[in-house]
């Protein structure tokens, strides 16, 4: 059997081929196991970090909702109040029709029973 330069290179790189398969660094498979429980820390520690930050969107969320009720009676209480100055301003510019008059005697009367009030 007369071997050409094709088979010698076909021979030499099979033969390479297989001494790669057989020394060839392998990870061992204390690497992975390791590297498996590193994994699961952090999963553990990622957990308390969700459990702890739903707790305080809890907590947060019924801050904000006390706080829209708080809003939504001071808007309340504006409208009265507004309600309340448009009446004192529709009733500003009307002024009695009854004038009493009065002596000297009283005016006295009346001016001491404002002070007396006051």
């Amino acid at each position: 059997m007369k071997l050409g330069t094709k088979e010698i290179l076909i021979l030499v790189l099979a033969g390479a081929l297989v001494l790669s398969f057989i020394f060839r660094p392998s990870k061992e498979i204390d690497y992975y196991e390791d590297e498996i429980n590193n994994l699961k820390q952090q999963n553990e520690l990622l957990h308390g970090s969700n459990d702890s930050l739903k707790t305080q969107n809890g907590v947060l969320a019924r801050e904000i909702t006390d706080i829209l009720i708080t809003i939504d009676s001071t808007k309340a209480k504006l409208a009265d109040t507004k309600d309340k100055l448009n009446d004192l301003e529709d009733e500003k510019g009307k002024v009695s029709d009854r004038v009493r008059v009065l002596n000297a005697n009283g005016v006295a009367g009346e001016l001491t029973n404002y002070l007396n009030k006051r």
